[in-house]
C-alpha cells in the first residue's frame, strides 16, 4: 500500500553512479543546498566539540553558551591548520599548530604570545571560525553549507514531527560503527529503501526475523513529502503482546509504537525503529564515485519503573540487534559492491517494479528535483 506525491517517472542515469564529474557536480551543487545531519546534541554535551566532513567540507560543531548548536568550518583563522579530526573531543577547541582557543562562539580568546597580534587582540571577532547555518530539531542537529536555503522545519516536512516525538528519552549510544562500501553512495541509499533484495540477499538475517507482520500489505510507502519518504511495517501481535508481558519488568519507554519504521530524509540520512525502544541512525557520506563510508548509531532511550531483571532483558535484545546490524550491514555491502561493478558496465536506465520498488522510484524523482541538469526532457 503507498500514499504519495507525483515525482515523475524520470531515473537517474547510470553515469551519474560512475563519473568523477558528476560525483564533483554533487559535491559541488546537491550537497551544499541540503539540511545535513551532522551529529546529535547528546554528543556534543558535556562542552565537547565534534569534527565531521559533510560533502566536501569539514566541519566542527559545538554547542555554544546559550545551549545551541553552533556549526564552523574546521580550519583555525591564523594559520589555516585543521582544527581537528573526526569524532567527539573533549574541552575547548585548540589549534594543534599553534595552540589558539576559540570560545564556544568561534571567536579567538587564547593566543600564545599575544602581544605579537595586536589587529586580532583589538578586534577578536574579525577572527571568528567561518560559520554555517545550523538548526536542531529534537537530538538531530543538521547543518546547511549555503548561506541560502529553507528553513529546516520547512525542508523536512513531515519528517521534522517524527524526528522531534523520535527524541524524547534519547540518552546514549549504544552501538556505533563506520565502515565503507564499494559503490556509490546513491546505490547504498536505494538498497536500503525497498525489501524486494531481501530473499535473495538477506535469507539468514531478515529472513529470520520473526517481529514483522507476514500480512501481503503490510509494509505502507508514505510518498508525500517531496523529498523524503518512509514506510511503516506493522508489528505481528506475538511479538506486540511479549512486550506487553514484559512490561513489568523492563518498563515503559517514551514513544510505544507497534511496527517498524524506515525513514528517508534526503539526501543521505536514514533512521529506523521497532517499536521504538531504540533508533538506527545511518549517514552515508560519498568518498568518491564508487565509494560510501556507512556511519552508523543505535540510540537508546530511558526506560521508566523497570527492573534490574528488565534491564538485563533489553541489555540482551540491544546486543542480539548489533549482531544483527552488522550481519545485514556486510549482505548489503557485498551486493552493492555488485552493484556498482554492473552499473558501470550499463548505460541502460533502471527498471522499477510497481509498488515493492516505489521508495527507490521516489528517490530518483527527489534527486532529479535538485540536479535539474541531469533531468532529461
Amino acid at each position: 500500500m503507498t500514499t504519495s506525491a507525483a515525482t515523475g517517472t524520470h531515473t537517474i542515469p547510470t553515469q551519474a553512479y560512475c563519473t568523477l564529474e558528476h560525483f564533483n557536480h554533487e559535491l559541488d551543487s546537491l550537497f551544499p543546498h541540503t539540511w545535513l545531519f551532522a551529529c546529535l546534541k547528546l554528543e556534543l554535551e558535556g562542552k565537547h566539540h565534534y569534527g565531521l566532513r559533510l560533502g566536501a567540507t569539514e566541519i566542527l560543531l559545538q554547542i555554544d553558551d546559550q545551549g545551541l548548536p553552533r556549526a564552523f568550518l574546521n580550519v583555525c583563522t591564523h594559520r589555516h591548520a585543521k582544527l581537528c579530526d573526526p569524532g567527539q573531543h573533549k574541552g575547548p577547541i585548540r589549534c594543534p599548530y599553534h595552540s589558539w582557543v576559540f570560545n564556544r562562539q568561534g571567536i579567538p580568546t587564547g593566543i600564545p604570545q599575544k602581544t605579537a597580534f595586536p589587529h586580532v587582540v583589538v578586534a577578536p571577532e574579525k577572527y571568528r571560525l567561518k560559520e554555517f547555518p545550523c538548526e536542531i530539531v529534537g537530538q538531530f542537529i543538521f547543518v546547511r553549507l549555503s548561506s541560502q536555503g529553507q528553513d529546516l522545519r520547512e525542508y523536512l516536512g513531515h519528517q521534522y514531527d517524527f524526528l522531534e516525538r523520535a527524541s524524547d528519552g534519547m540518552n546514549k549510544v549504544l552501538d556505533e560503527f563506520q565502515e565503507n562500501v564499494d559503490a556509490n553512495w546513491k546505490v547504498v541509499i536505494e538498497n536500503s529503501l525497498e525489501g524486494y533484495h531481501v530473499p535473495a540477499v538477506h535469507n539468514r538475517t531478515f529472513g529470520q526475523v520473526e517481529g514483522m507482520s507476514q500480512e501481503a500489505d503490510a509494509p505502507i510507502f508514505f510518498l508525500e513529502d517531496r523529498l523524503h519518504s518512509h514506510l511503516e511495517h506493522a508489528a505481528n501481535s506475538e511479538w506486540v503482546n511479549r512486550f506487553s508481558r514484559m512490561e513489568k519488568k523492563i518498563g515503559k519507554w517514551p514513544w510505544r509504537f507497534e511496527h517498524y519504521t524506515h525513514r528517508l530524509i534526503f539526501p543521505n540520512l536514514t533512521v529506523t525503529s521497532f517499536m521504538g525502544y531504540s533508533f538506527h541512525i545511518q549517514r552515508f557520506d560519498p568518498l568518491s564515485t564508487d565509494l560510501t563510508k556507512v556511519h552508523s548509531r543505535t540510540v537508546g532511550v530511558e526506560f521508566s519503573n523497570g527492573t534490574l531483571t528488565g534491564e538485563k532483558i533489553m541489555e540482551r535484545i540491544h546486543t542480539d540487534g548489533h549482531d544483527f546490524t552488522r550481519k545485514v550491514f556486510l549482505e548489503d555491502g557485498e551486493i552493492c559492491r555488485k552493484v556498482q561493478a554492473g552499473i558501470s558496465q550499463t548505460a541502460r536506465p533502471a527498471t522499477f517494479g510497481n509498488g515493492i520498488e516505489d521508495r527507490v522510484k521516489h528517490f530518483h524523482g527527489a534527486y532529479l528535483s535538485q540536479t535539474p541538469a541531469l533531468r532529461k526532457p
